[in-house]
């Protein structure tokens, strides 16, 4: 399947998860507490496929957009209601009735990403060892001491297990400006605690890499060899395939993957001789980088993937694996609810805010990379729909709620004028944040 190929399926895939757990958190209320459903939709628009159950007054449909879905429960503000079944109108409830129904949609978003990270952590997922490979000069990490071959234990006194755990739990603090302290264990220095402080990193810009390479500390690199080849690239032209090592670079070693990567970054639009290990024989490879231009600055490129150094896996017992989740949602959550608030007050920028194009890039790549991969993908954009829903903003759940807490103070509803003007109001909110998502990912594009 190709990459477009991937990304739609895993595109369509997770929308239709996530629409579905949020529909159905709405659903399972409302009928919980006495509420009529006419209609549960995955999708809008017009239905291609519905269905109803004997017995169930409820109808089941597939939309023809698949961008969302609804739940249609009985209102007399949508229409007649007989007098028999006033009692089950969701308008006729009382306000902690339908504000359980409206939290709930977002509430089951919350309770499916602590599903999806424990079954990750129950079933196990591939990571790499948390071995320090290089520490940059002058930077965060070399002033507070880091060595290469370092290993990572622990971080503010939770253990850490693999990089990408020890990458994460840094990030919640780096994002709250703090200081920590990260237990590091060396054959040559011993065991040790040193001290990162968090104070002074670039807050604007901390989303578009990882934590620890902003800090200096980046892990092992991985050997020149080939993983995966960009379609239509130099080195797919020159014959190069995945399982090939590159040896050396014009008659020169080559001592890893970055190593390799920063030689051809330096030569933009040049011929290079590549001497290539293939099923234990030594070939020749020629072929002319490509150039591609950052900034004004020319880097050459030659069309490989990075390879992935997974060398551990990451896995926890039934139990334990509860605990993990709650806390790894939970610090997902201060991350995410972090960064909505320093975009909304420009602390943050808001290039960060992405569109369905790049959900869709990534649901593709996870999908293609396996299971672990793509519920945790599946976990963060659930967290990300069920905070989006809770904004006080009119037509998201969250306006909603902002209304009922407004009928909690006064004792009354807002009138229905007001309701109006907030529909617009909110309508004008979401199509403003689309535009913008849109654009953002239109730049990453190009």
């Amino acid at each position: 399947m190709s990459a477009f190929g991937y990304s739609l399926f895993g595109f369509l895939l997770a929308v239709a998860i996530l629409v579905a757990v949020h529909e159905f958190g709405h659903f399972w209320v409302a009928r919980k507490l006495g509420v009529k459903v006419l209609k549960f939709s995955i999708g809008f628009g017009r239905t291609i496929f519905s269905w109803r159950r004997r017995g169930d007054p409820t109808e089941y449909s597939i939309g023809l957009i698949p961008l969302g879905g609804y739940v249609k429960m009985l209102d007399e503000r949508e229409g007649e209601v007989a007098k028999e079944e006033r009692d089950q109108a969701f308008n006729t409830k009382p306000l902690s009735v339908r504000t359980a129904v409206v939290a709930a949609g977002p509430l089951f978003n919350f309770l499916f990403a602590m599903v999806a990270i424990w079954l990750v952590f129950v079933v196990g997922s591939d990571d790499i060892e948390p071995v320090i490979g290089e520490v940059v000069e002058a930077s965060m990490a070399e002033s507070a001491g880091f060595r290469p071959g370092d290993l990572l234990t622990g971080v503010d006194g939770k253990e850490v297990k693999t990089w990408g755990q020890h990458q994460f739990y840094m990030l919640h603090q780096a994002m709250k400006g703090n200081a920590i302290e990260v237990s590091v264990s060396n054959p040559q220095y011993g065991d040790r605690t040193l001290r990162v402080d968090f104070s002074g990193l670039d807050q604007w810009s901390i989303s578009r890499q990882p934590i620890t390479s902003q800090i200096g500390i980046w892990p092992p690199a991985p050997p020149a060899r080939v993983s995966q080849v960009v379609e239509d690239s130099p080195a797919e032209r020159a014959g190069l395939l995945p399982g090939d090592e590159i040896l050396a670079i014009d008659g020169e070693a080559v001592s890893s993957w970055v190593d390799m990567a920063n030689r051809v970054s330096r030569r933009p639009g040049e011929t290079l001789r590549l001497a290539v290990l293939r099923n234990g024989q030594e070939r020749d490879i020629t072929l002319v980088t490509h150039v591609i231009t950052v900034e004004g600055q020319d880097y050459g490129q030659i069309g490989l993937y990075r390879p992935a150094l997974q060398n551990t896996t990451l896995r926890f017992g039934p139990l334990e694996a509860v605990w993990q989740s709650i806390d790894y949602n939970w610090r997902m959550t201060a991350i995410s609810l972090r960064s909505l608030g320093r975009m909304v007050t420009a602390r943050m920028s808001a290039e960060n805010l992405s569109g369905p194009i790049t959900i869709a890039r990534l649901a593709g790549r996870t999908v293609e990379s396996g299971y672990a991969d793509f519920m945790k993908f599946l976990a963060i954009i659930s967290i990300s729909l069920g905070l989006l829903n809770l904004l006080p903003i009119p037509v998201l759940d969250g306006g909603h709620l902002m209304y009922y807490l407004v009928e909690a103070v006064t004792g009354k509803q807002p009138s229905e004028n007001v309701m109006v003007w907030g529909q617009q109001i909110g309508i004008a909110m979401i199509l403003m944040l689309m535009v913008l998502a849109f654009y953002n990912d239109i730049v990453r594009l190009l």
